[in-house]
C-alpha cells in the first residue's frame, strides 16, 4: 500500500501532476463529507488503521453496512457475523452501525473455514418375522437401538459463534415405536352413529334449554352451539344428573314403521354444575348442528377394546335392510344403513353383515345364482335394529329390502 506521504512526494516531482492533484482536492471538497463503502471501492481504500495483533480498524462512514465491510475486507459478504463478533461492545444491533464508530476487522487468517461433513448412508434395517403359527401372533424382533457418538474434536471444528459453548458431546439415539393396535369401532364413531328405535327405549330424556349468557343478553334460538360452549339442560324426568356425567345430545327425525324413529346424535356434553331445575353442561364433541331444543339422554357406556375384531362364523342369523340414514338414489362406502336385527338376537358392536341378492329366476325363466353386494359393520345396536357402516360395495345401488346375514362375530 502506498502511503499518502509517498503519493504526495511522487506528485511533487512533476508540476503537471501537481496541478492535477490540486484540482482533484478542490473537487473532493465539493463532495459530501462521507461516502458509502461502495464508492470507497471505486476511489481508494477505506479509512482503516492497523490495530493490535495485525487486525485493522475501520471508522464507519455514512452508508456503510457490515455486509459491505465483509465484502470489502474479507471478500465474502456472508462473513459479516465475524466482524459483528469482534464488535459486540460497539454494535448493539448488527442491522445498524453509525458514522464515527470504530470497528475491528478480523484478518483473513481468523475467519473459520467451513469443514464439509460426510453423512453416512444408513443401510435399511431388516426386521425378521418368524413364520406365523395358526392361532398365534407373530413375534417381531426389534433391534437394539444404535447410538452414534460424535467425537469432541469434530464438534470443536464445526463450532461457530452460533453454537452453544457448553455443548461438548452429541448423542443420537433412535428406537422403533410400538404400533398402536387398531380398533374395530372407535369411541367417536360409536357415539356419533344414529339409532333406529322407539323413543321409550332411549330412557329418561331432557332438553337443551338455552346457552349460558350474561343477564339481559339475548341469544337467538337458531344459533349453533360451538364446541366447549356451555348450555343449560333440563333434568331427565326431574332426576338431576351427577357432576361429570356424560350426556348425548340428539334430534328425532323421521319414523320408520314398525321399528321406531331415526335418532341422530348432534354432540356430547359433560355436566359441570347441577342447579335446582337445570344443569350446566359443557359441549365436548360436535357431530351435527347443536341447537336449542335438542334432546338429552345419558350417554351409553362404550366397552370395545383395541385390537379385537370380528371372527368368521359358518352360518349366522339373517335379517333385512330396512332403511338408509340419508335417502339417496346411489349409496357409497361409509354410508350408514339400518337392519332389522339387534340386541335381542345377540348382535353386538363390531359384528359384520353381508348384504346380498338371493338366488332368483330371470324373466326368461333361468335360475340366477346368489350375488354378493356389500359388507357392513355394526356401529350401534338397539333391541330390534342395528346400524351398519358400509365397508365395501360390489353394486352401485343398495336398496331397502335386500337380505343381510351375519358373517363375522365379535368374540364374547
Amino acid at each position: 500500500m502506498i502511503s499518502r506521504r509517498n503519493r504526495w512526494r511522487r506528485a511533487t516531482t512533476c508540476p503537471s501532476r501537481c496541478l492535477l492533484s490540486v484540482a482533484a482536492m478542490l473537487i473532493a471538497g465539493l463532495l459530501p463529507e462521507a461516502l458509502p463503502l461502495q464508492a470507497q471501492e471505486r476511489q481508494q481504500e477505506p479509512a482503516a488503521q492497523t490495530a493490535q495483533e495485525g487486525r485493522r480498524v475501520h471508522v464507519v462512514r455514512e452508508g456503510d453496512t457490515l455486509w459491505d465491510l465483509a465484502n470489502f475486507y474479507l471478500s465474502d459478504p456472508f462473513l459479516w457475523p465475524e466482524i459483528y463478533r469482534l464488535n459486540t461492545m460497539v454494535v448493539e444491533d448488527p442491522h445498524w452501525i453509525y458514522p464515527a464508530e470504530e470497528l475491528v476487522v478480523p484478518g483473513l487468517e481468523e475467519v473459520p473455514v467451513e469443514v464439509p461433513v460426510e453423512v453416512p448412508v444408513e443401510e435399511p434395517v431388516e426386521v425378521p418375522v418368524e413364520p406365523r403359527v395358526p392361532g398365534e401372533e407373530p413375534e417381531v424382533i426389534i433391534p437394539t437401538p444404535e447410538v452414534i457418538e460424535v467425537p469432541p474434536q469434530e464438534i470443536e471444528e464445526l463450532r461457530s459463534i452460533f453454537t452453544a459453548a457448553q455443548i461438548t458431546r452429541t448423542t443420537l439415539t433412535y428406537r422403533r415405536g410400538v404400533p398402536v393396535p387398531a380398533v374395530a369401532v372407535s369411541e367417536s364413531d360409536f357415539y356419533r352413529s344414529p339409532l333406529l328405535a322407539p323413543l321409550d327405549e332411549l330412557g329418561p330424556r331432557g332438553e337443551l334449554v338455552d346457552p349460558t349468557a350474561p343477564r339481559g343478553f339475548h341469544v337467538r334460538t337458531t344459533s349453533t352451539i360451538p364446541r366447549y360452549g356451555r348450555v343449560y339442560v333440563s333434568h331427565p324426568d326431574g332426576e338431576p344428573p351427577g357432576l361429570g356425567d356424560r350426556v348425548l345430545l340428539f334430534r328425532v327425525e323421521r319414523r320408520i314403521t314398525p321399528y321406531g324413529y331415526v335418532v341422530r346424535p348432534t354432540g356430547m356434553a359433560t355436566i359441570a354444575a347441577v342447579h335446582e331445575e337445570v344443569s350446566t353442561a359443557v359441549v365436548t364433541e360436535v357431530y351435527e348442528r347443536i341447537l336449542v331444543g335438542d334432546q338429552v339422554i345419558e350417554a351409553e357406556a362404550f366397552h370395545l377394546q383395541p385390537g379385537v375384531f370380528a371372527e368368521p362364523v359358518p352360518t349366522g342369523p339373517s335379517a333385512e335392510l330396512v332403511a338408509l340414514l340419508d335417502e339417496q338414489p346411489v349409496t357409497s362406502v361409509e354410508d350408514l344403513v339400518f337392519v332389522s336385527i339387534g340386541r335381542n338376537q345377540g348382535i353386538t358392536v363390531g359384528d359384520e353383515f353381508e348384504i346380498y341378492a338371493p338366488s332368483r329366476q330371470s324373466p326368461s325363466g333361468l335360475r340366477l345364482p346368489e350375488e354378493h353386494i356389500g359388507l357392513g359393520r355394526v356401529l350401534r345396536v338397539t333391541e330390534e335394529t342395528a346400524t351398519l357402516r358400509l365397508l365395501e360395495m360390489r353394486h352401485p345401488t343398495i336398496d331397502v329390502g335386500l337380505p343381510v346375514r351375519l358373517v363375522r362375530k365379535m368374540p364374547s
